[in-house]
């Protein structure tokens, strides 16, 4: 009995260890599992844009002003009035009464005076943007409009001798109208400006050349974008959902070519990205789907439109449960516990105690912005001595080349709130932006709490000014996805009523109600994920994302202006018959016959 029971007792055994080592082994491969999509999700949330940069202290603090000085009533007349001039200006276009193409270059003069005043409008908010970035520049208004005068006689001069020697429509007109246009800008601004502009040793080049590169990526995506239209034109009906698939990835790739090209200009990148991808592919997607085709590729539209918006408020999330882990945490050991749930005033109140910080917690951090901000006397004295703390080998050498403070006068002259606000001094000029590291290093050396209390008090600062530049970014995305389809549809709805109509594709009767709805479904999800990104923030941080998308769009008037500008006048209209005339019904876009036949030229 004793063996037996030995016997029965060792079997039971051998059957039971085979059974824990195959739970460990399931348990084990489910943990690994899960330890691979977590890398692989912070590795997807680490590449995306909102986490690319974050807020410098000078910007913070205009901030904070913005949002205790600005009444609702202004913030909703920026967001709603901002698309307005460039909208109006393009409608008035509109009005100018064209002749059909066949008549020929000499009876269509209405054309060559559209495109004159199309190139002065545009090349003059470019202009505007220059004396922004380019600090110092002798550039008056005067000096603006006569060297955009002389780029537009050279466009148009070029343009009719072209259209003299081998017919109307020129081909690929606004291609190779940019090389005239070039070399008469160029011999305007050398005899407008002066030798300084060309001078490879003038202490204006880096700026120069941060200049022309951004306006070198924003002319490329100009030039490349339109090009998923006459793909999308090119496909056949039933594959066009392919094509609906790729966009968000072309997306991904154009917003991070922006990111390259400015990225020593951090505090512009939520504004560009979101002004130049996302604004190109509201338009596409608009565009796309007031034409002709089945109702399952609007839903595709909508659909991926509403996707990403769920990324990207996860995303946000995520971010924002970091934040609020870390100010819980500072609340717990905080003897003042009145303003920590307020986003704003808690950085800022870290950053004036002067023992709360060591120096080096914060060297990622920049001081001064890369444009210079409108600021109170109180925030300048302030910015001032945190600069003062700080010697020149203990700047962050990363960080943005600051532009002069010389140029705080003119952005004020813009920016004007009821609250006065006074220009900050002239500062020398400097290679490198100083940024808060080491600069709030104390003079008693005595530290505020513990070791842990400042650690989490640089996790809290570093944290939230990433915070704030995710939140400008994804707010500015769905301001610019909401506004550009109803630019959209307010543009071809009085377009319908003018002559003009018949020189775009389908003519009159072609924009009916049905389409509309189908565009304005895209306005209104954005309408609504802007909301609730407002509400979020309300809720968790008592912060107005409304008040940062307000300011936001004030502070880079300039710039906004220009994208919205080009957009309105080269972008929205690249359809019409003057710009591109070509029997290849496919292969149409901003004045370029892409068939290369140029049928209209053998005719003639």
């Amino acid at each position: 009995m004793q063996s037996c029971s030995f016997g029965a007792t060792r079997k039971t055994n051998t059957a039971i260890v085979p059974t824990v080592k195959k739970a460990d082994a399931t348990t084990a491969q489910t943990a690994s599992r899960m330890t691979f999509w977590r890398q692989l999700e912070e590795k997807w949330n680490r590449i995306q844009v909102g986490r690319q940069g974050s807020y410098s202290i000078e910007r913070l603090m205009s901030l904070e002003h913005y949002c205790n000085t600005t009444s609702w009533t202004r913030v909703i007349l920026v967001c709603v009035l901002t698309p307005v001039p460039a909208l109006s200006v393009a409608l008035m276009l509109e009005c100018l009464p064209l002749n059909s193409p066949s008549e020929g270059w000499a009876a269509n003069w209405m054309f060559w005076l559209r495109l004159a005043l199309t190139h002065v409008v545009v090349g003059f908010n470019v202009f505007s943007q220059m004396t922004v970035f380019v600090p110092g520049l002798n550039f008056t208004f005067c000096k603006q409009f006569i060297v955009t005068i002389g780029g537009a006689i050279g466009l148009v001069g070029a343009g009719i001798l072209a259209a003299n020697t081998i017919g109307f429509p020129v081909p690929l007109l606004m291609q190779f109208g940019t090389i005239p246009t070039g070399i008469a800008t160029s011999i305007m601004l050398r005899l407008v400006i002066g030798p300084v502009i060309f001078t490879s040793g003038s202490p204006i080049t880096i700026h120069l050349k941060r200049f022309y590169r951004a306006i070198l990526a924003f002319m490329t995506l100009i030039g490349i974008y339109p090009l998923f239209k006459v793909l999308y034109d090119f496909v056949p009906v039933g594959y066009r959902g392919i094509i609906v698939l790729v966009l968000p990835v072309w997306r991904f790739a154009a917003k991070h070519f922006i990111v390259y090209a400015i990225r020593d200009l951090e505090d512009l990148i939520p504004e560009a990205v979101a002004s130049l991808v996302d604004f190109f592919n509201s338009l596409f997607v608009s565009v796309c789907m007031s034409s002709s085709g089945p109702l399952y590729l609007s839903m595709m539209f909508i659909a991926s439109d509403l996707g990403q918006i769920l990324l990207e408020m996860r995303e946000l999330s995520e971010n924002a449960h970091v934040l609020l882990q870390i100010i819980q945490q500072e609340q717990t050991g905080s003897t003042n516990q009145q303003n920590t749930s307020k986003l704003l005033s808690t950085i800022l109140d870290i950053l004036k105690e002067p023992g709360a910080l060591r120096a080096k917690s914060l060297k990622a951090v920049r001081l001064w912005a890369c444009l210079p901000h409108p600021l109170t006397p109180q925030q300048t004295e302030q910015l001032l001595n945190l600069e003062s703390a700080c010697t020149n080998d203990q700047w962050e050498r990363l960080s943005s080349d600051r532009m002069k403070r010389s140029s705080v006068q003119t952005m004020q002259n813009v920016f004007k709130t009821k609250i006065s606000i006074v220009p900050t001094p002239n500062l020398e000029p400097e290679t490198f932006s100083p940024t808060t590291a080491d600069i709030i290093e104390a003079k008693n050396f005595h530290t505020i709490g513990s070791r842990s209390g400042t650690k989490r008090s640089k996790q809290l600062v570093l944290q939230g000014l990433q915070l704030l530049f995710h939140c400008e970014y994804l707010e500015l995305v769905e301001y610019v996805e909401c506004i550009i389809p109803i630019v959209y549809v307010v543009y071809k709805s009085v377009l319908e009523q003018l002559p003009n109509v018949v020189y775009y594709p389908g003519g009159a009767g072609n924009w009916g109600i049905a389409t509309v709805v189908n565009i304005l479904v895209l306005a209104v999800l954005e309408v609504i994920s802007l909301v609730f990104l407002h509400q979020f923030l309300q809720h968790k941080f008592a912060f107005s994302a409304m008040h940062q998308l307000a300011f936001a769009l004030e502070t880079h008037v300039y710039l906004v202006q220009m994208k919205l500008f080009t957009g309105a006048l080269l972008l929205i209209p690249f359809e019409l018959k003057h710009f591109a005339l070509t029997k290849c019904r496919y292969l149409r876009l901003l004045g370029a016959d892409f068939s290369f036949r140029f049928g209209w030229l053998r005719d003639k």
